[in-house]
């Protein structure tokens, strides 16, 4: 599961029980153990076959790849692969480096202390252009937004021909590339989508948030908003996609599972900035993975109102 004090909320006796059991029953009602967790579409580069040359879907699609919307990659082609076999190494300053103008992959080159820059318009229908002259050898690498570096790998064959690297912070991925958030939904849907990401991961890049630190001190200020059952409802629905199979269906802990703890009981000692904290870093200690860009800061939020909903003393 980006980044308050602790949320208390003061009632008493019966009318607290009463209000508990409400709010509890409600929640589970509408997240019954018999409804099946959404599937992901399959992953199948097929699916991307002249998508390059669809400019008003890309936008949509790029913004649906799952974990990677805040991540650049550098990628160098293994003829280069002496001089840069890693994004920190001495020979990546020396390399000519394309990138797109106007995007953060200009500030990410600049901070890993490249030189030599060249800067393309930033198109929708010309986006692979840098990837496409590092093949034909005109340049020696490029910083791209992850997916649509691994669009353009699927669309221009690079596959195994190139090593990728994420490079620097999160960083906001172009927004004409990205679309809005009802295309970055409808994009979520595609399986081109998730073929992009299954190349990212193959290729061993990993999110940009695993990469940062998040610190205690950075989430105190962070407050969740008034109790809303229809947000718990939204975080039951999360929970049981993301982290039902280590914690258990409904947050019902299975003894026999990967991490038998009722977190319904376990939550109300914990404060917002406490939760969230672990859900972005995980539990190393507890062989809990961080959950940095696999969910966004309003589902971190949601699935806190629901535990709080179903949780007990």
């Amino acid at each position: 599961m980006d980044r308050g004090t602790p949320m208390t909320i003061r009632t008493s006796g019966i009318a607290a029980l009463a209000v508990a059991a409400a709010i509890a029953c409600q929640v589970a009602a509408s997240a019954s153990p018999q409804q099946a967790p959404q599937q992901a579409p399959p992953a199948d580069p097929a699916s991307c076959k002249g998508m390059l040359g669809q400019s008003a879907r890309i936008p949509a699609v790029l913004g649906g790849v799952p974990r990677y919307g805040s991540t650049y990659v550098l990628v160098v082609p293994q003829r280069n692969a002496g001089r840069a076999p890693s994004p920190d190494a001495p020979g990546v300053k020396t390399l000519k480096i394309g990138v797109q103008a106007g995007t953060p992959a200009v500030d990410v080159a600049r901070a890993i202390g490249v030189t030599n820059i060249k800067e393309y318009p930033l198109d929708v229908a010309t986006a692979a252009q840098p990837l496409q002259d590092v093949k034909d050898g005109s340049l020696d690498a490029a910083i791209l937004w992850a997916p649509l570096a691994g669009l353009a790998i699927i669309e221009l064959g690079l596959d195994g021909q190139v090593s990728v690297f994420t490079v620097d912070k999160p960083r906001p991925g172009p927004s004409s590339l990205r679309g809005g958030a009802a295309g970055a939904a409808a994009g979520a849907a595609e399986p081109c989508a998730a073929a992009i990401a299954d190349e990212l991961e193959i290729s061993g890049v990993l999110p940009a948030e695993l990469l940062a630190t998040v610190e205690i001190r950075d989430l105190l200020a962070r407050r969740p908003g008034p109790f809303d059952p229809g947000v718990a409802r939204q975080g039951g629905e999360v929970f049981n996609q993301v982290c039902a199979k280590c914690h258990g269906q409904d947050a019902v802990a299975d003894p026999k599972g990967l991490a038998p703890v009722d977190l319904r009981m376990s939550v109300t000692r914990f404060s917002f900035a406490g939760f969230t904290y672990i859900v972005l870093n995980g539990r190393p200690e507890k062989s809990m993975p961080p959950l940095r860009g696999t969910v966004t800061d309003e589902q971190i939020e949601q699935v806190y109102q629901y535990l709080k909903a179903r949780g007990r003393k």
